[in-house]
């Protein structure tokens, strides 16, 4: 029968049983309460009895734990199988993450479950780093881009670390898996003021308010169709809009050219400023970015696309570039970093780096600024 000690010198009481190999064990309570040791060590005792007669099995394991911590601290054990912690972790993602965000958060996890078919009702202690190498090495077979692969590993790591941090698991077996190394950013190209005319003239009038507001106002493709005319304030001559992607607020002052566009079309009007892209998803096969690439070659301007390593390749040109393009044009005018990331929004210097393209007239004339040597 089990029973409990104490050192005199100590404040938790020991508590002593006979082990699963029917020897005796000495092991810490870690409990200042004679009563409280003593009832876990007689739980210790009857589990290690059930392991001796071979009957010990998953769900009675869970039970006895579940009782050790009830009687001990008076909390239950929380049980939640990987498909209800998963479902869990993505309300809380869906409500704190853009909609685009949280439906690749959402495509992730249900292939995870869909790999681990019934272990997914299975407690989430029950994940090992095998089964997270299983999911991995069947992502890698459908040859997904590196850069898709560590995306798609880093949110079920994610995952587990949130589990890991409630106390449902001790360690994370996701982060065991070796990611791919990373590969070098693809930079993209940014629209000259040429080609940002000749999409204009090729667009239908909603993509000529989206290609303006890209171009005069750096804004996402998301953000542009979203844009209600209640962001717009003509008097103040200024967007204020609040990002889909960061959540942070802008304040845009607005361009002479996108000023007089928007005054052409206010009127009696309220809700999104382009209704009708509005009411399309960004992605899909006849999403806002394919749509994009029709106006691009509508207007004879190719979409410059390099392979990244997967299925797919990387348009340099597309939608974004008009951000890339906002951004560059106020670099090579003279703006300063500061103030560009205040106007795109940018969290570093880093990102802003990304999104700026030097013309060589501008470093021409950077260079023409060192003094003149004569030469005999």
């Amino acid at each position: 029968m089990a029973y409990v000690w104490k050192h005199p010198k100590s404040p938790f009481w020991t508590g002593i049983y006979r082990d699963d190999q029917n020897q005796w064990r000495k092991k810490s309570t870690k409990k200042t309460a004679k009563t409280s040791a003593l009832a876990l060590a007689i739980e210790w005792e009857r589990a290690a009895g059930m392991g001796r007669d071979k009957i010990l099995t998953e769900a009675i394991s869970r039970e006895v734990i579940g009782g050790i911590l009830e009687r001990t601290t008076g909390e239950t054990l929380r049980q939640s199988t990987v498909r209800e912690f998963c479902a869990e972790w993505m309300r809380g993602k869906t409500n704190s993450r853009q909609a685009g965000t949280a439906t690749r958060y959402e495509a992730s996890v249900a292939r995870f479950n869909d790999l681990l078919g019934v272990k997914a009702d299975r407690p989430i202690a029950a994940i090992t780093p095998h089964d997270c190498q299983k999911f991995y090495d069947q992502l890698a077979e459908t040859k997904l881009a590196p850069a898709t692969l560590r995306v798609e590993m880093k949110t079920i790591v994610s995952m587990f670390n949130y589990a890991r941090r409630l106390g449902l698991i001790p360690t994370n077996p996701a982060a065991a898996v070796q990611l791919p190394d990373r590969i070098k950013q693809v930079k993209r190209k940014v629209f000259t003021a040429a080609q940002a005319q000749m999409l204009i003239d090729a667009a239908t009038p909603e993509w000529k308010t989206a290609i303006l507001l890209g171009y005069y106002a750096g804004l996402r493709l998301s953000d542009c169709v979203m844009l209600t005319w209640q962001a717009v304030d003509l008097a103040g001559g200024k967007i204020v809009v609040e990002t889909h992607k960061t959540g942070d607020t802008l304040e845009i002052p607005l361009h002479p050219t996108l000023e007089s566009h928007l005054t052409k079309l206010a009127g009696d009007t309220n809700g999104a400023i382009c209704p009708d892209l509005a009411a399309v998803p960004v992605g899909g096969r006849s999403g806002l970015s394919k749509q994009f690439l029709a106006v691009m070659r509508r207007a004879g301007i190719g979409n410059d696309a390099v392979d990244t390593g997967g299925q797919r390749q990387l348009s340099r040109l597309s939608f974004h570039a008009l951000r890339a393009s906002f951004n560059s044009g106020l670099h090579n005018k003279g703006v300063d970093q500061e103030l560009r990331r205040k106007l795109t929004g940018h969290k570093s210097d880093a990102m802003n780096d990304r999104y700026t393209q030097t013309e060589i007239q501008t470093m021409r004339e950077a260079v023409n600024k060192l003094p003149a040597l004569k030469v005999s």
